[in-house]
């Protein structure tokens, strides 16, 4: 056995696991129509794709069910043989089907017994180095393939926690694999920047849009052009490329008789060969020419080669050929053009940048086109006008555009070796998940789903409304209640933990109070469960506490909310009397008057959502960013308001404080009580950060103790349609991970959860990209005229597929007026995303059908601002001062951070996308923008991704033993 396992745990081999023996697959002629058998390649990941499958050799189900061949969801498929897409011994999960399927003999299935082992917990033990080199140890090598026995696969030990253990692992695994997804994302989008950067740079590099001087107007020396050509600086000319070299097409090579003595073998360069950073010599085919054609095609250093045919991609790609063979001779194939300049006009390295940028548009938009394939004549190549510099400049601007290039190419390095460490970053974290030592991330606390929310870490500054006590003082408060965790998160309590652990006794404190008040006493409980924690110590107290949250969990309403699913989590009786004193001596936690209590309470949650190293920011929404939010979308009395993705109900608390301070003279009462019973509601996944919210809006005044149903219901709010709409709807949506959709069975729990596009019949686009869902969610969740803000990260505004088709459509059915670009650190539950907000009104289908949206005002509070966690304050009330709430944007003043988009425009940009700025000398949505702007957002990424791989290593280190300075 192996040495080192954590307590409890053991290792077993996979045969005392079975619930029945394996059993292989079967293979054999395929039958027209038979029942589809899966192929190797279906065993890719770990989640098996039942569309690699063919026709098999069963002819019926009931065929195949005799056989026992058919597979059922929970069935492990293991991969015998090795083979194209699956290594030998590979399992994937069947997590469910959509018809008869069976395998083949190169495969077996496992049935486990789920008693004694979970199917996805033992798929990802399956995958670890100590029970890879087990199974590679017993392959057999026949012929051409290796081969692993089924008995060979039940002797196979691997790692076997507790079944609560298992589950554990299974969370915090897939927490931690969804953020190095996150990282390696952030550095893809950053490579993409880089191109197009590096792209726009020779491109006005090689047209003399880096010079400061006068520009001529174009005038081609001979050739005519149709479309218009750019402006070139003054001195500057365009010139047809025939006038400025000789342009021929590579031979065709002679097949038919090889032994020609007259011929000689040659290197033949394919349009292949032009795409690589450095020449393929031993890839490049040789081919036999006369003698006197490879002479006069024969390649010289400084000759341009260009691509006339073949895919449409490819066409016009050039590439200069700087070798010299002394011991072979190399032409282009028939399929190459050989460009080789006459005189010392133009330098080649200028034309092939040029060729490979404008020019290259250019002779696409020339070429012909078939099906899949495109080709150039050798005339039209010669007609291409080129522009020519001045041979004094052309050294100069040559060497600037490739040390460019050569930076751009270090930086580009840089990020793909940190995207060649993200697979072995996913591997240790499954080792280290496997052998008990990965932290838990942000693990529930209860059976449900973990899930991001973009939030940011709030720190534990003064409410920006009147508060009652001195600044100071609520922060001594807050602080008083956070003191008891730094001990208590040495015995594995998260922030989240013990926010619910204060929460439960605040609330307890507070129904004393009501009880023993002078006037309008309150019987919350029954009972003054308060004071009865007093009368016992020890364990007994352990268990009394136990079974009154228990008891408490049972009720309706408020309480029930509060405490359902309660759990004691201090253990150590002393922890718990001392929790219970820290309440005992604060403030009173039953007030006539909010302002005395909640900005505690606020100070308190902020407190919690510092704590990075379990995610609590994930359920927090800043402070600023909130109050700016509510400021600009004005809620009234006569709103209802919803938050589908809660957290701890900053936006339903604010929009109480911001109704409660402008509430107009004659309201009547009944419309004021409405307010506190259903007008203001949320939905939370999470039962922690939904008892939060719950005992946020009760001390906020928001939550009456008679509110039957609680105003926060714990439930996926994506999964249903909405039974009521709404007048405003205000979201912080999760992010980081993808929806997990409950399989058809409808149990609630993550056992037999896959990862699947959301369908519903009241959204636009089927997808499993979450923040996607949420923006249909809300839509759906809005009468005509209702009003919405949505916090989103950068990749709802750019990207493709399931992105655009559901930006196009927000644009169309809503009038999407106002995007704020946010600086960063407002994403504490992801460290370093960035994000943007949405202000959209839904609205009614206009009978011409035009878009409901007529100008997108884009804030851009980013570009060239601090980020959050540098800057007290990151210029949200500049914002709400240009949003002018309360007026139409069309009264807004467009400036250098505020600028309107028209619709059209933006309809009419690829992808519909919405990844604007607002510099006002960019151009229209379609244009280039500024280099420098380019730049700095490249810039700006690129630190966020390597600071968010180094958090990233911060948080994986184990901590270190203080005597031996070794991690645990």
């Amino acid at each position: 056995m192996r040495t080192g396992l954590p307590p409890g745990w053991t290792e077993v081999p996979l045969g005392e696991l079975l619930r029945e023996p394996l059993a292989a697959g079967r293979s054999g002629q395929a039958v027209p129509g038979g029942v589809p058998v899966l192929r190797l390649p279906a065993l890719r990941s770990a989640t098996a794709d039942l569309t690699e499958s063919r026709e098999g050799p069963c002819a019926s189900a009931a065929e195949a069910e005799a056989a026992g061949h058919l597979i059922r969801p929970g069935d492990i498929l293991m991969s015998r043989n090795d083979g194209p897409g699956a290594r030998i011994g590979r399992a994937s999960l069947v997590r469910e089907t959509t018809g008869p399927t069976t395998y083949p003999a190169t495969m077996v299935r496992v049935r486990v017994d789920e008693r004694l082992i979970d199917p996805e917990y033992l798929v990802l033990a399956w995958e670890s180095r100590a029970v890879r080199r087990q199974i590679e140890s017993s392959v057999r090598q026949g012929a051409s393939l290796g081969h692993i026995a089924a008995r060979d696969l039940e002797r196979v030990r691997l790692p076997l926690p507790p079944q609560s253990e298992q589950e554990r692992i299974k969370t915090s695994l897939a927490f931690w694999l969804a953020r190095v997804d996150e990282e390696e994302a952030a550095v893809r989008d950053t490579l993409r920047r880089v191109q197009d950067l590096r792209t726009l740079v020779i491109d006005q590099g090689v047209l003399g849009r880096t010079t400061t001087g006068p520009h001529a107007d174009p005038k081609p020396s001979a050739a005519t052009h149709r479309a218009p050509l750019p402006t070139v600086p003054v001195g500057w000319r365009w010139v047809a490329l025939g006038e400025l070299a000789e342009v021929v097409r590579g031979p065709v090579a002679n097949s038919r008789r090889a032994d020609d003595p007259h011929e000689v073998e040659v290197g033949s360069l394919r349009p292949a060969e032009l795409r690589g950073e450095r020449w393929a010599h031993e890839q490049m085919p040789t081919v036999r020419l006369d003698a006197r054609r490879a002479e006069a095609t024969r390649l010289s250093p400084g000759d341009v080669l260009y691509v006339l045919s073949g895919q449409p991609d490819s066409l016009g790609l050039a590439r200069v050929w700087e070798q010299d063979s002394s011991h072979r001779t190399y032409v282009p194939n028939h399929h190459v053009a050989r460009v080789r300049m006459t005189g010392d006009a133009l330098h080649p390295r200028l034309l092939a940048l040029y060729a490979n940028g404008p020019g290259r548009r250019q002779l696409r938009d020339a070429a012909w086109s078939t099906v899949g394939l495109a080709s150039l004549g050798l005339d039209q190549l010669r007609q291409t006008p080129v522009p020519v510099p001045p041979l004094a400049e052309q050294g100069t601007l040559l060497a600037s555009l490739e040390a460019w290039n050569s930076g751009l190419t270090s930086v580009t390095a840089l990020a793909e070796e940190a995207l060649a460490m993200a697979d072995q970053l996913r591997d240790g974290c499954r080792e280290q998940a496997l052998a008990g030592r990965l932290p838990h991330g942000a693990a529930p606390s209860s059976g449900n789903d973990v899930r991001l929310k973009g939030a940011v870490t709030v720190p534990p500054t003064t409410p920006t409304r009147r508060p009652v006590n001195r600044p100071s003082e609520v922060e001594r408060r807050a602080e008083h209640l956070w003191s008891s965790f730094p001990p208590l998160s040495d015995d594995g309590l998260t922030a989240l933990e013990y926010g619910e652990q204060v929460t439960y006794l605040l609330f307890l404190k507070a129904a004393q109070e009501l009880r023993h008040r002078p006037l309008n006493r309150v019987d919350v409980l029954g009972h003054d469960a308060w004071d009865e924690l007093a009368l016992h110590e020890g364990t007994e107290l352990i268990q009394y506490y136990g079974a009154l949250l228990t008891e408490l969990g049972k009720r309706g309403g408020v309480v029930g909310r509060i405490f359902h699913k309660a759990q004691n989590r201090l253990r150590r009786p002393l922890h718990l009397q001392n929790l219970i004193q820290q309440v005992e001596e604060g403030l009173s936690w039953w007030d006539e008057r909010p302002e005395s209590r909640a900005p505690v309470f606020d100070a308190f949650l902020a407190r919690c959502a510092q704590d990075h190293r379990t995610a609590a920011g994930q359920y927090f929404t800043h402070r600023e960013l909130v109050d700016a939010i509510v400021a600009c979308c004005r809620p009234t009395v006569e709103d209802t308001i919803v938050d589908p993705a809660a957290g701890t109900g900053g936006f339903l608390v604010r929009s109480f404080e911001h109704i409660a301070r402008h509430l107009p003279p004659g309201v009547p009462p009944a419309q004021r009580e409405q307010l506190s019973h259903g007008a203001i509601r949320g939905t939370e996944l999470v039962d922690a950060a939904a008892r939060l919210a719950t005992m946020n809006l009760f001390l906020h005044g928001v939550e009456r103790l008679d509110g039957n149903p609680a105003a926060i219901e714990v439930r996926d709010s994506l999964t249903v349609s909405p039974r009521c709409q709404a007048t405003l709807v205000l979201a912080d949506p999760p992010l980081g991970q993808r929806r997990w959709v409950p399989p058809s069975t409808g149990a609630p729990d993550l056992h037999g959860a896959e990862e699947l596009a959301l369908a519903r019949p009241d959204f636009w686009e089927a997808t499993s990209h979450q923040q996607l869902n949420f923006i249909q969610h809300v839509y759906t969740l809005l009468e005509i005229g209702g009003r919405a803000a949505v916090v989103v990260p950068d990749g709802v505004l750019f990207m493709k597929g399931a992105g655009e088709r559901v930006r196009r459509q927000l644009l169309k059915q809503c009038d999407v007026h106002t995007l704020l670009r946010l600086p960063t650190g407002f994403s504490g539950g992801s460290s370093g995303v960035k994000l943007n907000v949405l202000f959209f009104e839904k609205a009614a289908a206009h009978p011409d059908g035009s878009p409901a949206t007529r100008h997108l005002w884009v804030y851009d509070a980013r570009t060239g601002h601090a980020a959050v966690a540098d800057s007290p304050g990151s210029g949200l009330d500049a914002f709400v001062v240009a949003y002018r709430p309360g007026h139409p944007p069309g009264s807004r003043v467009a400036s250098r951070g505020f600028k309107p988009y028209s619709v059209d425009a933006l309809l009419a940009t690829p992808g519909a996308n919405l990844d604007l700025y607002a510099d006002l000398r960019e151009e229209e949505p379609g244009e280039v923008s500024e280099p420098y702007l380019i730049a700095q957002q490249i810039s700006e990424r690129l630190e966020d991704a390597w600071r968010r791989f180094a958090r990233l290593a911060k948080e994986l280190t184990p901590p270190r033993d203080a005597r031996t300075f070794r991690s645990d």
